[in-house]
């Protein structure tokens, strides 16, 4: 038999190579017929289309082997490819790992970013104590613009107004119980009545804030009618002058006037303006502060705080504070007066209360008794060793002025301004100025102005008698 006699049909090839030779000779007996007589048609018929369903999918798991095959027959050495496998599995995960760290430093990065700005915007915390109203939410929008006065929701948009970085303003307001730098510079003066008075003077960046606020919002807003202090237009005469003529004239001293006005007291007013808590409490951080000591601890300075904050003597936004925030005692006081039987007159000049009656026979108990209530509800002391009855033709005094029939110094004042011009004029004025570590001229001057305000008549002698003035 001849070597292409031996060779298969290729359709044959390529069918046992789809379903193997087994198959393929099982396929040909069924089709040639050896299996007829013991198999029904529909029995056929049943195993042919199960045979039509399988040989395809058979067909390509024997390819997907043959390609398996053809891989591990390429395989050289195992060790090698499973290290190969190992090395890549350790690059993958370490560049997984990367990734993860740059997304991580990536979302910190965006985090930080977004509580920066909230920060700038609407700070969560500014200090022990001070922060528990910090909402920049609410306000009363309405109100603030029937005064006339500006309507920062946040504290990016309040510092923009003072013309401020909002960082700066986080570090004006800040409380610090303890802190490397004093926004105020401190010194102490002697009083009038003996002792030493604390003045506080904001440095620069504090001042900016300051004047920005005085000016924009508190120099928009009226004190009581009563109040004859830190008003332009107004002096001691204006506050002496309602007392003239009096019978009776009773003198009282609020007790450390300025620091008794708290914090929480000059934020709640300026929620009452119509400011939202938020805003209200920087103002009123910036606007307050608590007596500081300087204290030296292992090279290191810091200035702690010795009590709680209150008004600064020496803030430009105090006086006006002081007045506004008064307001209330002014009401009631006046009011007072006017329940009274007897005709009561009320003035204040900033600590200083001034009442007088045109009835000598005024029942000046029932008087002091109710002004200590009325003082007392509405968060005030009364300095008890400064109060006075002054009943004519005795000595009467209104803010270190005379009132009588008239106002005027006092003997012992004028006696005082007279031996200092005397001085001047007779040791001459760089002298006396050396003497005294000030410039006696601008001394002497001060002193005639004062003088001229009261008694321009004495004045106008006093420059007639000393051209150097």
């Amino acid at each position: 038999m001849a070597e292409q006699d031996l060779a298969l049909n290729p359709d044959w090839q390529e069918r046992i190579a789809q379903i193997g030779k087994r198959n393929f000779v099982r396929e040909e007996m069924l089709r040639l017929g050896f299996f007829s007589s013991k198999l029904s048609d529909s029995e056929r018929v049943r195993i042919q289309t199960f045979l039509d369903r399988a040989y395809p999918r058979l067909a390509e798991l024997k390819k997907d082997l043959a390609e398996i095959r053809a891989q591990i027959d390429g395989v050289n050495d195992i060790e090698s490819l499973l290290k190969e496998v190992r090395r890549e599995r350790i690059e993958r995960v370490k560049r997984e790992r990367e990734e993860r760290k740059v997304r991580k430093a990536e979302e910190q990065a965006r985090r930080r970013q977004e509580l920066a700005e909230e920060k700038r915007k609407t700070p969560r915390f500014l200090g022990h104590g001070v922060s528990a109203h910090l909402s920049f939410e609410g306000g009363q929008a309405t109100e603030l613009a029937s005064k006339g006065l500006p309507m920062p929701e946040n504290l990016e948009q309040l510092a923009e107004l003072m013309k401020l970085d909002p960082s700066e303003v986080l570090w004006l307001s800040y409380e610090r119980a303890a802190t490397t730098v004093d926004h105020y510079t401190r010194f102490e003066i002697p009083k009038k009545s003996g002792g030493r008075r604390l003045i506080s003077s904001p440095k620069p960046k504090l001042r900016v804030a300051q004047s920005w606020i005085a000016k924009n919002i508190l120099d928009l807003l009226s004190p009581s009618l009563h109040a004859m202090a830190f008003r332009p237009g107004t002096s001691i005469i204006d506050n002496a002058t309602p007392h003239l003529n009096a019978p009776i004239v009773v003198k009282l001293d609020l007790k450390d006037f300025f620091p008794s006005i708290s914090f929480p007291r000059v934020r709640g007013y300026f929620e009452y303006l119509g400011f939202n808590p938020g805003i209200a409490t920087v103002l009123a951080l910036i606007c307050t502060d608590a007596p500081r000591v300087r204290l030296a601890l292992d090279g290191a300075v810091k200035y702690v705080a010795m009590g709680d904050r209150g008004l600064p003597q020496g803030a430009c936004t105090s006086p006006a504070l002081a007045n506004l925030i008064a307001t209330p005692l002014d009401a009631r006081l006046a009011g007072l007066c006017k329940a009274l039987e007897s005709d009561w007159t009320y003035t204040r000049y900033a600590d200083d209360l001034t009442f007088s009656c045109r009835d000598e026979n005024a029942d000046v108990g029932r008087l002091l008794k109710a002004i200590e209530k009325i003082v007392s509800d509405e968060g005030f002391r009364i300095n008890a060793e400064k109060t006075a009855v002054m009943r004519a033709p005795g000595r009467q005094v209104v803010t270190g002025l005379l009132v009588g029939d008239e106002i005027r110094l006092s003997r012992r004042d004028l006696r005082r301004l007279r031996a200092f011009l005397h001085r001047c004029d007779k040791e001459g004025v760089e002298a006396v100025s050396l003497a005294i570590g000030k410039d006696a001229l601008a001394v002497a001057r001060g002193h005639l102005a004062y003088v001229t305000m009261v008694m321009p008549e004495h004045a106008a002698g006093l420059k007639e008698r000393y051209a150097w003035l």
